[in-house]
């Protein structure tokens, strides 16, 4: 889903049906589209990643449609989703997405001990936070399905906003890579059907990302030099979305990451990228990893 300027998408965003379980909504700008392609199909749950436009938009709309659906969402993400005026969207969110109606009556994960069951299906809620504070993912352990909303984004990250927590997405990834899934559903509706490889990859290009940041700044860079010399400058993310989104928020975000683990040596960092949690060596080269999957957006 996406809304469209002049023919093109702005930005695809997904939601996921698996046997009457409705993961994520979409956002309000194609919440009519939504519902329609959805009107042969029962949906009796559904389930939120976290309290984003992107994702949590279709919400109302769809209840109208399906008013005997249960909701369920994480904790933190209740409070947002009742009153999204405290999303504090900048206008370009609201112009990408539209504005969230307010939805009451939504579940806690913690009320159904983060499992939520179909007549086929268990999913298993598990915290994948960084992204956002309240973000988790949905994981079905027989088929090893993991619907991962924002947890993992493929592609090169060049711009971050300033509220993503690097330490925390990387907790996160590690969390996904963990699951060792054998299918990947994120946010952006790119399925990977061999996940692991852009899982240690997205984990070996942050912290390589973070150890030229703790070596630069080592060196006395200002963070626009390091701007300038790991990206080329920032990107026109940067202009689209006034500022929210930028090469300079990344560079503060390795900034925080290495004050909080203190930064590894060139021998302990080699570890890290040459191997994974099992001590195979078939990730040496982080970069090649990277997604090239043009429905990623380039961060």
């Amino acid at each position: 889903m996406a809304r469209s300027l002049f023919g093109r998408p702005l930005y695809w965003t997904a939601a996921y049906w698996v046997d009457g379980l409705l993961i994520d909504t979409g956002p309000a700008c194609t919440a009519e589209q939504l519902v329609r392609l959805l009107a042969n199909s029962p949906v009796r749950q559904i389930a939120i990643t976290h309290a984003h436009e992107d994702h949590i938009g279709g919400l109302a709309l769809l209840l109208r449609h399906y008013p005997t659906a249960t909701v369920y969402a994480p904790r933190q993400a209740i409070p947002l989703i009742a009153e999204p005026e405290r999303i504090a969207m900048q206008p370009y969110r609201r112009l990408f997405w539209g504005t969230p109606a307010a939805v009451s009556g939504v579940y806690s994960l913690d009320d159904v001990n983060d499992q939520l069951t179909t007549g086929q299906f268990t999913l298993r809620a598990v915290e994948t936070p960084g992204h956002s504070r309240d973000h988790v993912s949905y994981f079905e352990p027989r088929y090893r399905w993991l619907f991962c909303g924002d947890a993992f984004i493929g592609g090169r990250d060049v711009a971050w906003a300033h509220e993503f927590d690097l330490f925390g997405v990387v907790s996160s990834l590690r969390t996904l890579a963990n699951l060792r899934p054998e299918r990947l559903f994120p946010g952006s509706g790119s399925v990977r059907r061999t996940p692991l490889p852009d899982l240690h990859g997205k984990i070996g290009a942050l912290l390589q990302l973070a150890q030229e940041v703790d070596k630069l700044e080592r060196s006395g860079c200002t963070t626009a030099q390091m701007v300038t010399m790991l990206f080329q400058g920032e990107p026109r993310i940067k202009f689209w979305t006034m500022g929210h989104f930028s090469a300079a928020n990344l560079v503060e975000a390795c900034r925080s990451y290495n004050a909080l683990v203190a930064p590894v040596n060139a021998t302990e960092a080699g570890s890290i990228y040459k191997t994974d949690s099992a001590g195979r060596s078939d990730l040496t080269d982080s970069s090649a990893r990277h997604s090239s999957d043009p429905g990623d957006v380039r961060r």
